[in-house]
């Protein structure tokens, strides 16, 4: 007896089920999809106990004649592509043919749909996926499809879905998620007995945004505009500091199509670079229009993951994208904030700097210029701990400072007072030192080797054959960090000298983070960024601190240098280094405007 054999159909059909239909939420999504590929206006999704007992989908679409729902319900049946060359140049959401059939197998469904023009409409019923009533109806034109009792028949899989809240909360996200790509299309989303939503079609994704999010959240955010390589970057991210713990306000889509991406996720985090605190996620709204056939969405049958023929080149667009949106041009920092032409004076105080008391005026103070090329002059770090180069700092000016602000004192040794045009300004001295230091660093790091420092005791260090390989072909970038990397035997390799203000107690770590950091980031990326950490902490032990005192001099310097900073209003950690109180703020508070 052969033990190879075919399989039932219904069998087939099931596990077919399991990789296109994982929850309620799938459903929904497949049926979505379908609806926006057949051109309706308007979307009404119905969900009843998390999805479990009913899930309905109506839509205006071109709707089905009864020929074509009958063979709807036949796997691999699609009217979206015909040829293996249309598999390579996508432009639908749909094209498996695998989604209704799948649906069909493990619900109890029910379909009405209509042809525009069409007489009459066509009423289908399946149960586990057998077809038992086919017959005409009266029906507006588009399609119904209601499915009911989900997995009734695969107890198993109906075991494991979670609590009607936490499926309908899938269910929502997948809704939003269409509803943010197709501003055009009414959506409208109704939980047993509660309308969630009825948005209206829309102009432009600002306005959908707004429908969904409120208007609170649309004043945080930038638009992202940017086009290179055959590639469109479009959208909207959140102004730095504007962040989430997780990636849930993190939506990606491509040619319309919401996906999951690493690469776009790694772009939209090295876009932000040191605006975001680390643990923290960018909030975005990013758009990336590509041609069909430079990309893959036939990867798994959910379609959410997509693969790109160059993957770096569009990684690179990405980020190109976000810096751009992040100028300081564009930055939400205050208006009045924003950098004038570097080249005219900037809105010089109506009225000299207030005294500052004596107590402030201690010499030596820490922003005095340098006698020798250092960091900073600080007793507290050991000369191999101070890296070296010169802050391009310029001879201050006390009648007026940088970013239009005017100067009015300082509070708990560490906050500078200023006044803009818009209210109080608050800059906190010890991250602005850090942005300064941070940048000029890097500028340092970018156009030359990082210094090493011989160990006196080489250390060597032991890989796999897949990290031999990729180290052997970086071992130029490693050594232009700093880093003496060569190799010593087959998967072996010596390191025998570091940068001066690496800690020699944790370099072995250190080693493996850099390694990891340059494949995730890949080849393209800038060399000085691969380092950024050990910079970021050796400039974070020499910058100002709190109750150092400075001088109105060195504090108007130290803006100077901080408005010639290319992101300079969050320090290399993503804390702010200044923050605003309006006057309408102030207003409120001591309760002159309501």
């Amino acid at each position: 007896m052969n033990r190879i054999r075919l399989l039932p159909e219904n069998v087939a059909n099931q596990i077919a089920a399991g990789e296109v239909v994982e929850r309620p939420a799938s459903v929904v999504k497949e049926l979505v999809e379908n609806a926006l590929d057949a051109g309706a206006n308007r979307i009404e999704i119905e969900a009843h106990h998390g999805g479990r007992s009913l899930i309905r989908v109506s839509d205006d679409g071109c709707g089905m004649s009864k020929d074509d729902a009958l063979l709807s319900l036949e796997r691999h049946a699609t009217s979206k592509i015909a040829t293996t060359e249309d598999i390579e140049s996508i432009r639908t959401l749909g094209f498996r043919g695998e989604a209704i059939p799948s649906i069909a197998a493990v619900c109890r469904f029910h379909m009405i749909t209509r042809e525009h023009g069409a007489p009459v409409g066509t009423e289908i019923n399946l149960s586990g996926g057998k077809l038992y009533d086919v017959k005409e109806i009266g029906a507006p034109a588009g399609t119904t499809i209601e499915v009911r009792s989900l997995f009734f028949n695969l107890p198993a899989r109906r075991k494991f879905l979670r609590t009607p809240p936490t499926e309908m909360a899938h269910i929502n996200h997948i809704v939003t998620l269409h509803a943010l790509a197709h501003p055009q299309v009414s959506f409208w989303l109704k939980q047993d007995d509660h309308v969630v939503f009825d948005v209206a079609p829309c102009k432009d994704l600002l306005d959908r945004i707004r429908e969904l999010y409120g208007g609170q959240l649309c004043a945080e955010l930038l638009p992202v505009a940017h086009r290179a390589s055959g590639v469109t970057v479009s959208g909207f991210v959140g102004k730095p500091g504007v962040s989430r713990a997780d990636r849930s306000q993190q939506h990606t889509f491509v040619n319309g199509r919401p996906v999951d991406s690493k690469g776009i996720n790694y772009a939209l985090l090295e876009g932000y670079h040191t605006a975001l605190m680390r643990g923290r996620y960018p909030v975005a709204f990013l758009f990336v229009e590509i041609d069909p056939g430079d990309v893959d969405v036939n990867i798994h049958p959910a379609k959410r993951e997509v693969r790109f023929r160059n993957e770096q080149e569009v990684r690179a667009v990405i980020v190109e994208a976000v810096r751009r949106a992040l100028e300081p041009t564009q930055v939400g920092a205050p208006k009045e904030l924003r950098i004038e032409d570097r080249g005219s004076p900037i809105l010089h105080s109506p009225s000299p700097i207030p005294h500052f008391p004596s107590s402030i005026s201690h010499p030596p103070s820490p922003l005095s210029p340098p006698q020798q090329p250092t960091l900073i002059q600080r007793p507290a770090p050991s000369i191999q701990d101070r890296p070296v180069f010169s802050p391009q700092s310029s001879s201050p000016s006390p009648s007026g400072a940088a970013f239009g602000l005017r100067l009015l004192g300082v509070i708990g040794e560490l906050y500078v007072i200023a006044e803009s045009k818009e209210g109080l300004v608050l800059v906190d001295q010890h991250a602005a030192h850090e942005r300064v230091l941070f940048e000029q660093m890097l500028q340092r790091n970018q156009n030359a080797p990082l210094p090493s420092q011989r160990l006196l005791m080489p250390e060597t260090i032991e890989v796999d054959h897949r990290d031999a390989a990729f180290l052997r072909e970086n071992i130029e970038t490693l050594q232009h960090m700093g880093l003496g990397v060569s190799e010593f035997g087959e998967r072996a390799f010596v390191i025998d000298s570091l940068p001066p203000f690496v800690r020699q107690g944790d370099f072995r770590q250190l080693f493996r983070n850099i390694v990891d950091e340059l494949r995730e980031a890949g080849r393209d990326a800038p060399r000085g960024r691969l380092s950024e950490d050990m910079v970021a902490t050796t400039v974070c032990r020499h910058a100002v601190k709190a109750h150092d005192p400075l001088k109105p001099e060195e504090i108007a310097r130290l803006l100077q240098d901080l408005e010639r900073c290319d992101l300079p209003y969050t320090c290399p950690h993503g804390r702010p280094t200044m923050i605003q109180l309006s006057y309408t703020e102030l207003e409120k508070k001591f309760g002159r405007k309501m």
